[in-house]
């Protein structure tokens, strides 16, 4: 089972809850015994991405309500909102693409 599928495991059910990254860490720990090093929720975010992810993958479940909070909105939902991209190194966030209802405009 990938990281991505035990994340969607742990969540499920729980859409609208907003959701720490130690939260889902220690549930992939206690349930799957996961390496924690290797679960990064920001990955998985409608409106955030990070260096080497590869953002066409429908593996988008979270938003990123904010440092260290991620709300699960669950795959396939009717997202509307900017996707933000902070390279590396930098303090700046980026506009580097958005949705409209669900439908993806990535890159800007």
């Amino acid at each position: 089972m990938t990281i991505y599928e035990q994340v969607k495991n742990v969540m499920e059910g729980k859409n609208g809850m907003v959701v720490t990254s130690e939260f889902i860490k220690g549930e992939l720990k206690t349930k799957f015994g996961t390496n924690v090093s290797s679960v990064v929720p920001s990955d998985y975010c409608y409106n955030r991405i990070n260096d080497g992810i590869d953002f066409r993958k429908d593996n988008r479940i979270f938003k990123y309500r904010g440092r260290n909070a991620y709300e699960y909105l669950g795959e396939n939902y009717p997202f509307t909102g900017k996707i933000y991209h902070k390279p590396h190194r930098s303090k700046k966030e980026v506009v580097v693409g958005e949705w409209l209802k669900g439908e993806m405009k990535y890159p800007l």
